[in-house]
């Protein structure tokens, strides 16, 4: 097991475009340079399980692909453990990566997709360690093994290698509950079956380093939970440093030890799951971390502790007082949970509002409401609330902002504003 480090990584996609010149003659390009990602600083402990969550184009799996050699980096340091693997290709660097469309042998058998790593494995990485002396030797044994392979086992020719790689399959179908399908072709599995035999060939292998591109995105809800769980358990049994890319903010919060959270090909926050959702770095986190996302109304701060909104005025907690300082007779975003509003009754500094679409979900019912007197069309907000209560569409309702559980956040940086105690 490793730890993994990156240092200030940086990628560019170079792109031709013609020169758009009154001297230029026709055809003449030039190279420019997209940045996909920028100066990202992360450091994966030994053992932990990292999640990278982000929304679609932001770079994630751009940044896996760099770790495992393929592609190639711009700029910084990529360290696996105690080695520098800039320049190393994906063999050398002792990582596995499972990808998100399962990338099987479909001419090879389940056993087969399992062993075709261990088959390969040399001295640095693999099981029964091969000299140069021993190449020949080798050769001879694997072609036996080969033509020998359709014989009846009581006939078939097994090398201590081929012994060994036998007991290791062996053992992580039984890991994985996947004994039964050893003999089958993958056409012949279903999405989650195919799911763990991609995973069993990442574990066979016994890396440094598991990489994970979004292995679940081709899998039913239920399923997709169940993997969830499975992957989860398998992680803290084998105890092996797990590089996990989603855009699914529910994979990310139930599966991860932390998560770096990317947008725009750079990193927003690094933390626990809880901390980003109870303390988001800036806006974008805050709405991307959680579902419904967080509410943000446009508001007017005014010192010591007032917020103002045409539709209502709150006092803050004294916790805020030193840190909202600086921000008399300023614009501030103010952020609310959709579970931290409360049913109410009219009051000055509660929210009258219009309900416009209800989503009741058993468990709790999920509304969709707009200021009343609100001349901004677009600001709509998410509102959860118990399912006994019976809410319609139209109807005009009162809710309560729990003050300990407001967010603020600086209207011209996005950045969050955090109450000092």
């Amino acid at each position: 097991m490793a730890q993994v480090v990156l240092e200030n990584v940086y990628k560019s996609f170079s792109e031709s475009k013609v020169i758009e010149e009154p001297k230029a003659e026709k055809g003449n390009d030039s190279l420019s340079s997209t940045p996909v990602l920028r100066r990202i600083n992360l450091t994966v402990e030994d053992g932990e399980f990292m999640v990278l969550v982000g929304p679609s184009g932001c770079g994630k799996s751009t940044l896996l692909r760099l770790i495992a050699g393929l592609e190639e980096l711009t700029g910084g340091n990529i360290w696996v453990g105690e080695r520098l693997v800039n320049d190393l290709p994906p063999k050398e660097r002792d990582i596995a990566m499972v990808f998100q469309n399962y990338a099987l042998y479909p001419h090879l058998t389940v056993y087969d997709n399992i062993a075709f790593g261990l088959r390969r494995m040399n001295r640095s990485t693999g099981i029964l360690p091969v000299n140069p002396g021993e190449k020949i030797v080798q050769f001879k044994e694997d072609l036996l093994v080969r033509v020998t392979k359709s014989l009846p086992k009581g006939l078939r020719y097994l090398s201590e290698r081929e012994k060994a790689v036998q007991k290791q399959v062996k053992n992580v179908a039984q890991l994985l509950q996947i004994e039964s399908l050893l003999s089958r072709l993958p056409k012949q599995l279903s999405g989650g079956q195919k799911q763990r035999v991609a995973l069993g060939r990442a574990i066979a292998r016994n890396p440094q380093v598991f990489l994970m591109d979004e292995p679940l995105s081709n899998l039913d809800a239920k399923l997709r939970a169940e993997t969830r769980a499975q992957i989860v358990k398998l992680q803290r049994q084998l105890g092996t440093t797990t590089i996990y890319v989603t855009h699914d903010q529910t994979e990310a919060m139930t599966m991860g030890d932390r998560i770096a959270v990317m947008n725009q090909g750079q990193l927003q926050q690094l933390a626990k799951p809880l901390e980003l959702y109870n303390s988001p770095a800036n806006m974008f986190v805050a709405q991307f971390i959680g579902s419904p996302p967080m509410n943000f109304i446009p508001v007017q701060f005014q010192a010591p502790l007032l917020i103002n909104h045409p539709q209502f005025r709150l006092t803050l907690p004294e916790i805020w007082e030193s840190a909202l300082r600086k921000y008399d007779r300023q614009s501030l975003i103010l952020g609310i949970r959709p579970e931290h509003f409360n049913l109410s009754i009219p009051a000055p500094e509660n929210l009258q509002v219009e309900v416009d679409l209800v989503e009741a979900l058993g468990n709790e019912t999920h509304l969709s409401v707009h200021l009343l007197g609100e001349t901004n069309p677009n600001l709509t907000l998410q509102v959860r609330v118990p399912p006994e209560r019976q809410v319609s569409i139209g109807d005009k309702i009162s809710l309560a902002l729990q003050s300990k559980k407001i967010h603020l956040f600086d209207s011209e940086t996005n950045l969050a504003i955090f109450p000092r105690d």
